[in-house]
């Protein structure tokens, strides 16, 4: 190779080098960074200023309100009872979590110790039943839910939230409980405890990261839960908060103030649950839950 030819290549390769350091220095990073907080934050912050405002003010077209008013807040809450429906959000999320942890932590430890013919196979069964889109299971879960009588009802909605979250925090969990040593289990064997009392004693205490992390999931994911629970709820008596505030967009006009509070009021629990749990999501999902 020529003097010529080596000292392009190298220039190619400075040139490689200098771009790729260009895109890994802290200048771009934080600019990424800022770009991607304010893609979540503008739309947020816009969303409290209209709700600031009344339906009325809304096409005043200014961006911020003349005259701040927390009416609206006032007719989602009490003049339109949707309290109800914030109340409906909670029992169900709560009810989705803890039956999920309940189905999803000794799930998730048995795949992860025991071993018997065709395990793989059901294991991958578990996760294939939640590949389905979700829109084409409409149709017999309605049929399923008025055969039972449960429709308008929030055990119809619970068990469509359990049904969607349970595959993926028994996946989260049989990794977590895959990155505990299997030693720990057979030396608490070895001192005299059952399997079930070295699960209840040794593994579970472990994985109680693991166990936060898939909580605060199951009820994120279940809080903000949309298709199911629009099918089979049409009042607010089971109507969770996800839906009730869609019931502001009318078929000719939308209530833009009244649609942005009830709107706040359905993210605020979220942020609160993020802000102060969030070491736990990371915490959990950081230290195993999702190795393999």
């Amino acid at each position: 190779m020529s003097n010529a030819d080596e000292g392009h290549e190298r220039l190619s390769y400075e040139t490689r080098q200098g771009f790729w350091d260009l895109l890994e220095s802290p200048k771009v990073i934080h600019f990424v960074l800022a770009i991607a907080v304010l893609t979540v934050i503008v739309p947020i912050f816009w969303e409290v200023l209209t709700s600031l405002k009344t339906n009325e003010a809304v096409y005043d077209l200014t961006y911020f309100p003349r005259n701040p008013t927390l009416s609206s807040y006032y007719e989602v809450l009490i003049g339109e009872s949707y309290w109800r429906a914030v109340v409906n959000s909670i029992i169900i999320s709560t009810s989705t979590t803890i039956a999920v942890i309940v189905l999803a932590v000794p799930a998730g430890y048995a795949f992860s110790r025991y071993r018997f013919r065709g395990d793989n196979v059901l294991f991958i069964g578990v996760l294939f039943s939640r590949l389905f889109p979700p829109i084409g299971l409409i149709v017999p879960y309605y049929q399923i839910m008025s055969w039972l009588g449960l429709l308008n009802s929030l055990p119809g909605i619970i068990i469509a939230q359990v049904y969607l979250w349970l595959p993926l925090m028994i996946y989260i969990m049989r990794n977590f409980f895959m990155s505990i040593p299997t030693d720990l289990d057979e030396s608490a064997r070895v001192d005299g405890c059952t399997q079930l009392q070295a699960f209840r004693k040794i593994a579970l205490p472990l994985a109680l990261p693991g166990v936060a992390a898939s909580a605060i999931l199951t009820f994120l994911y279940s809080w903000r839960e949309f298709l199911f629970s629009l099918i089979v709820t049409t009042d607010l008596s089971s109507m969770p908060i996800s839906v009730a505030v869609y019931q502001f967009v009318g078929d000719v006009s939308v209530q833009w103030a009244s649609l942005a509070a009830a709107s706040v009021i359905a993210i605020v629990p979220t942020i609160l649950v993020v802000v102060f749990f969030q070491r736990y999501i990371v915490s959990g999902l950081t230290a195993g839950a999702l190795k393999e």
